[in-house]
């Protein structure tokens, strides 16, 4: 297996890892933030450690990166500091 292979093989396997953890924590929540469909979560709610060896071994990237489309009046970097989350865990900023 090449080292492109590996990484992704290596980067599917985390994110799937993530993406069923989520789904049986708060699917609504993972719908939201893995972008997935009933079905879907059905699906990730039931996966195995090998099965998801096998769909992370498949060579192709299982994340999807959106496009993140900032309004033309706000800056990217405004808008990027927008999309981080505000609590702050009892720290003052």
């Amino acid at each position: 297996m090449s080292t492109l292979e590996e990484d992704l093989s290596r980067l599917n396997f985390e994110y799937l890892m993530l993406a069923r953890e989520a789904v049986r924590s708060n699917a609504l929540e993972a719908a939201w933030r893995f972008g997935l469909n009933q079905k879907q979560l059905s699906i990730m709610e039931t996966l195995t450690l090998e099965k998801i060896r096998e769909l992370a071994s498949n060579s192709r990237a299982m994340i999807r990166l959106l496009p993140l489309k900032t309004p033309q009046h706000i800056a990217l970097s405004l808008h990027s500091a927008l999309l981080l989350p505000t609590h702050n865990n009892g720290e003052d900023a």
